[in-house]
């Protein structure tokens, strides 16, 4: 075991007798860590910025994009959550005791999900049809 101490002792000495200060190469935020509220935790990836993402659509699709309240193009995981989005706000359920808010809900929802399913339909396969 001594011999760890003086090897430890050796290393020690050879920093001390040196100018340098020990402390400037040390980086408290290096790594792929950083320190928040006290705790550690991983540093995000770097975001990417690839423009506004969106790929230019058929005519027809205009529409639906813009049922979804969307800018024709965006990506379809947006389109996604609009539509979820929407639909929670539109479902007929939502407006049971209400005779005329049952059959608007009903008739927005439906006119939501054709647009998503025209939108994913036109994503996954190219086609319009």
């Amino acid at each position: 075991m001594a011999n760890f101490y003086d090897r430890l002792g050796d290393i020690l000495k050879d920093r001390l007798d040196s100018d340098e200060d020990p402390f400037d190469a040390w980086d408290p935020q290096g790594g792929k860590t950083r320190t928040a509220g006290g705790f550690r935790e991983r540093k995000p990836p770097p975001k990417k910025d690839d423009g506004d993402g969106r790929v230019p659509v058929p005519q027809e699709l205009i529409p639906d994009f813009l049922a979804l309240g969307l800018q024709p193009g965006v990506s379809l995981a947006a389109c996604k959550a609009a539509w979820k989005r929407l639909l929670h706000r539109h479902h007929p359920d939502r407006h049971a005791g209400d005779p005329k808010g049952l059959e608007a809900a009903t008739a927005a929802s439906i006119k939501l999900t054709e647009s998503w399913r025209r939108i994913s339909r036109w994503f996954q396969t190219g086609s319009t049809d």
